[in-house]
């Protein structure tokens, strides 16, 4: 320990901990930035290997740009450390997940999800969705405006529907991240709001609408802009969420949407109702079914290939995948990282209730019930709220925050 001691107060007192600490926000910002928008503009068809759309050159920028924005955020975790701004359990806490689920789910996507939490715990978290705002909205401007201009290649993923992928890899990116990217706009700028903005948003939903034919995302950015029209002009209403028995029900969603996908994953039935309700849902029940008869349950994840994603997909191709979060996570990455984010979401409910923020209690409510439906409830590129987990988890040396 007293090694320790004497190698962090080196550090702190050296050149490189003063100049990492008087600019460590503007770095941590810039970090994020170059992980976000590398990997929004890695996401678009140019990277697909297997199809015809494919530009190595494109693909070898982004692919450096990213993996030299894991090396960064590995590197703010180090100094941070140095600076000892990281609470001594909760980062020992922290490490063991780290080591203990990558070994049995070798997973990249956890790596990168945990080097997020990580490094961005000792950002505030208004500076750190401001800067998340700024990347979604420049994803949700730039690329589906480079594939109007046929810079980027804007495939119809379904010619029955006629789905546009609008320049990315998928036809559900553009109006899900609409979705997150509206919530925290109107968060944001909750003191601004007025009736063109609303006017606005719901014209870039509707034309996202028409364009991907994405029902649920629609219907979900529906309410996003419902809620936030009743902040604007009777937040009142509101209050609500207050109420005792509503702060228990919202407290224990997670928990009770967890239960219902594995029980609905354990006795799926394709006869009758539940026939019916997979059909309505595009076969996510039936594909949650024999994903957890196929892998089942492990405490600290396993490895798992997924098929069907991505423009190479094939209606002959079989497809596996479980778009629940709760039960992909289960699955991916273990009970016991299951337990650690149902804990976060507890974690942010409390602390939203705490500020009595209940614009922004209702939008996490909001993503819960969607994260039931889609795989984004801990994806860093979609919700602003497990970026800044580490913070809501207590990660990092206590400090006051504002959003």
């Amino acid at each position: 320990m007293e090694i320790l001691n004497t190698a962090t107060q080196r550090f702190s007192e050296s050149r490189v901990g003063t100049f990492y600490r008087q600019y460590q926000v503007l770095i941590l910002c810039s970090v994020l930035a170059l992980f976000l928008g590398s990997s929004w503009l890695g996401n678009v068809l140019l990277i697909e290997s297997a199809s015809r759309y494919y530009n190595s050159v494109y693909d070898i920028i982004f692919t450096v740009l990213r993996y030299a924005s894991y090396a960064a955020m590995a590197v703010c975790i180090l100094f941070s450390l140095g600076l000892k701004q990281y609470r001594f359990w909760p980062f020992i806490v922290y490490a063991l997940t780290i080591v203990l689920v990558f070994f049995f789910c070798r997973s990249t996507e956890f790596m990168i999800l945990m080097l997020v939490v990580g490094s961005m715990a000792v950002l505030p978290r208004q500076t750190l969705f401001q800067v998340v705002l700024i990347i979604q909205a420049g994803a949700l401007t730039i690329i589906p405006l480079f594939a109007a201009l046929g810079l980027f290649p804007n495939v119809i993923m379904d010619t029955e529907r006629i789905r546009y992928s609008l320049g990315f890899t998928w036809v559900t990116s553009a109006p899900v991240l609409f979705v997150f990217a509206s919530m925290l706009f109107l968060h944001l700028e909750r003191r601004r709001l007025n009736g063109w903005m609303f006017f606005l948003l719901l014209q870039v939903a509707t034309a996202l609408f028409i364009l991907t034919d994405t029902k649920m995302a629609f219907f979900t950015a529906l309410l996003v802009l419902t809620i936030g029209l009743i902040w604007w002009k009777k937040p009142q209403w509101l209050q609500v969420l207050e109420n005792r028995w509503v702060r228990e029900v919202i407290l224990w969603l997670p928990v009770v949407l967890t239960v219902i996908a594995l029980l609905l994953a354990v006795f799926y039935q394709d006869t009758g109702v539940m026939a019916k309700v997979n059909d309505i849902l595009s076969g996510r029940l039936a594909n949650a079914a024999e994903a957890w008869q196929k892998y089942g349950l492990s405490l600290l994840g396993q490895p798992i290939t997924w098929t069907g994603q991505g423009i190479t997909y094939k209606p002959s191709m079989h497809y596996l995948y479980v778009d629940c979060s709760y039960l992909n996570i289960l699955l991916n990455y273990g009970l016991i990282f299951l337990l650690l984010v149902l804990y976060w979401c507890r974690k942010v409910i409390l602390n939203l209730y705490h500020r009595h923020d209940m614009l922004y209690l209702a939008f996490f409510v909001v993503i819960i019930l969607f994260s039931f439906l889609e795989v984004r409830l801990i994806n860093p590129l979609y919700d602003p709220f497990v970026v800044a987990a580490g913070s809501y988890l207590g990660l990092a040396a206590r400090r006051k925050e504002t959003a």
